[in-house]
């Protein structure tokens, strides 16, 4: 299946020649490019920051409970 990814790597570089790398429909094509790319790379740090929250208020209920048993 192609994504959105592949067509613009393969559409920037024709639409470069075509019109130049200042064109302003070819930037924006390239801004488009960078988040999504960005935003591939980044789903599983984000994940693993939740992750990471969740732990740290777990942690917090289960002292709150050990203090409150004492």
């Amino acid at each position: 299946m192609i994504t959105e990814i592949d067509l613009l790597r393969e559409d920037i570089p024709r639409l470069e020649k075509k019109f130049g790398r200042d064109n302003p429909f070819v930037e924006l094509l390239r801004a488009q490019l960078d988040f999504l790319q960005n935003q591939t790379v980044q789903q599983p740090l984000r994940e693993q920051r939740h992750m990471g929250v969740v732990n740290f208020i777990k942690s917090r209920i289960q002292k709150r409970k050990n203090a409150s048993s004492k």
